[in-house]
């Protein structure tokens, strides 16, 4: 089975500012894979022409099988709305995907608690600038392969590495209720060691990824649990939109 993770950076362009349902099925046309995680993904939103960004890769793609989760509910500018737990928002939103070509069992929705706020001064004046760290969620799927049923978990970690490290082994705990074999992809904003020890699971799938026009690191990941293992080596797909490039692998049981 073919896997692929991908931060699509709401279809931003590498070259030039149109930003359509056109233009991002063309960019993505070509993607191949069994299984598809998406981060940064937009719905109804007006930067990328209030589309829904997974139907129309799903679409596009031909998987039958598509799940957006929201980070949060609402427009990305002004006031951001948290989603109610294991509920998928019928109208705008911004956050996580899973399209698969194998039916899916089930499918399952856990926000990610955030990090602290942060507050820091800003140059020699009596200012200070709060950061909240932005919702985070996780996205689940019992997908029913081939060979059998298999749990893949999408998320996409905060930027903070010490909140990244907690999400990331909250996000693998709630892994660990569904049946497994247990894949998770995404961007974690980890390097790959960071991420094998906080996940306490095997990365299988070794490529820069970030920045797309020049990887030198890695922040996207697939990880695995016992009775998955890498089929060959992984690929990073350079695509017409993101500042990242797909991460793809194929996987076979062990």
């Amino acid at each position: 089975m073919l896997v692929v993770t991908f931060n699509l950076q709401h279809g931003e362009p590498l070259t030039g500012d149109a930003r359509s349902a056109q233009r991002l099925a063309a960019a993505v046309r070509d993607v191949p894979g069994d299984v598809l995680a998406l981060q940064e993904v937009d719905k109804g939103q007006a930067r990328s022409g209030r589309v829904d960004q997974t139907a129309v890769l799903a679409e596009t793609l031909g998987f039958r099988r598509h799940r957006f989760a929201a980070a949060f509910g609402g427009s990305v500018r002004g006031l951001r709305r948290r989603p109610v737990p294991a509920h998928v928002p019928g109208g705008a939103g911004y956050g996580v995907a899973l399209l698969s070509r194998w039916p899916v069992v089930s499918w399952h929705v856990r926000p990610l608690r955030p990090g602290p706020v942060r507050v820091s001064r800003t140059g020699a004046a009596p200012w200070v600038r709060v950061r909240v760290d932005a919702p985070r969620v996780l996205l689940a799927a019992v997908v029913q392969a081939p060979d059998g049923p298999l749990t893949v978990g999408c998320t996409h970690l905060s930027t903070d590495p010490p909140t990244a490290r907690r999400q990331l082994a909250e996000s693998v705990r709630a892994l660990r209720t569904l049946p497994g074999p247990h894949l998770l992809l995404g961007d974690l904003n980890l390097g790959p060691d960071d991420a094998a020890r906080a996940a306490g699971l095997t990365p299988i799938a070794r490529a820069d990824t970030f920045p797309a026009w020049r990887p030198s690191r890695q922040l996207d990941h697939v990880l695995a649990g016992p009775g998955l293992a890498p089929a060959g080596e992984a690929s990073a797909l350079r695509l017409a939109v993101s500042d990242h490039r797909a991460l793809a692998v194929d996987i076979v049981r062990t």
